[in-house]
């Protein structure tokens, strides 16, 4: 009988082989407690990033580097890991962000503090971002904590106020020059994301929106958007003198409000891939491999986060999916 050849590495494989050194050796312990970062209590998850024409799916990694631990000692860690990461500290302006958002956290009580992401750097190695979570308090004037500081990111005044948008989590480069913030929402009609695209100067480009998740769930989209659990991210270019300019917005949906179940999920990406031509290898292989974050007689959890559409400039539509994976032994290949 012929020898069984080994499964080709993947992109996510050598993301993973590339972060395995520095992951905290206490993530792949038994009694390592459960992790808010995913629904299915995984410390590590996986984001594949597709597009039409390209090669590959462009892995990151999302990573609760201190599971069950206190907001500000996550935080720390999840720090000290970017800091590893990146092969160098944050900047003046990303460290004094860091510390605004922490005093915030410490007023107003925090559920996480931050997680630590990390992907194959363009010049090689590795890049690393730090995610903050935006405390949510009102000040005695009224006015939320992270007010300021999400018009001056906008550059113009809120909008849709009946829709219950709050920023939630601000990502940063260890540099400074790229900042993400994450909003959620109340369910959202298609017609308002064009307007929320033209409140930070983003091309209008909903009907993109609308046109996937058509195509994902198999039904027409004309009022409200079929998702009880939705939200959309902006990310901006810091310029000269503190000046920001928004070059990408996301819609993001919880995969399980849009979809239903894992299957579902994984059959709907599946069958969207091999109609667009992509490179599912890497999603493939990690959807299988996932399974193994159920133990014997536990009932399976979602192990789906998000779907999105990341709408930049005048680049084609990049569809991106989230998929908690099992923790990888240092030195060792993700199966």
């Amino acid at each position: 009988m012929g020898t069984v050849p080994a499964a080709a590495v993947s992109s996510l494989d050598r993301l993973l082989a590339a972060a395995a050194p520095l992951l905290p050796p206490g993530l792949t312990a038994q009694d390592c407690p459960p992790s808010d970062l995913t629904p299915a209590g995984a410390p590590l998850e996986a984001a594949f990033v597709w597009a039409d024409g390209e090669a590959g799916c462009d892995p990151r990694l999302s990573l609760d580097p201190a599971p069950g631990a206190r907001p500000d000692t996550r935080l720390a860690a999840a720090l000290s890991l970017c800091r590893t990461g990146a092969g160098t500290a944050l900047a003046p302006a990303a460290l004094r962000l860091v510390e605004r958002l922490s005093c915030w956290q410490r007023q107003a009580g925090a559920r996480y503090g931050a997680w630590a992401g990390l992907r194959e750097a363009p010049s090689g190695g590795l890049a690393a971002k730090l995610y903050l979570e935006l405390a949510q308090m009102t000040k005695a004037n009224g006015r939320p904590l992270w007010a300021a500081l999400e018009e001056r990111l906008a550059g113009a005044p809120p909008v849709l106020a009946g829709r219950n948008l709050r920023p939630t989590m601000l990502g940063v480069t260890p540099d400074g020059s790229l900042l993400e913030l994450y909003y959620r929402a109340d369910p959202l009609f298609p017609g308002d994301l064009d307007t929320l695209m033209a409140r930070f100067g983003v091309a209008p480009r909903g009907h993109e929106v609308r046109r996937l998740i058509e195509r994902l769930t198999g039904r027409s989209v004309r009022f409200e958007i079929p998702s009880s659990d939705i939200g959309f991210s902006v990310a901006f270019r810091m310029a000269a003198e503190g000046r920001t300019q928004a070059v990408a917005f996301t819609f993001y949906s919880n995969a399980a409000a849009l979809l239903g179940p894992d299957a579902r999920i994984a059959d709907a990406l599946l069958v969207e891939g091999a109609a667009r031509g992509w490179d599912m290898t890497a999603y493939e292989q990690a959807f299988a491999g996932s399974a193994a974050l159920r133990r014997a007689g536990e009932v399976p959890l979602q192990r789906h986060g998000l779907l999105g559409i990341v709408l930049a400039a005048d680049a084609p539509p990049r569809v991106t999916a989230t998929l908690a994976v099992p923790v990888p032994p240092a030195g060792g290949r993700h199966a």
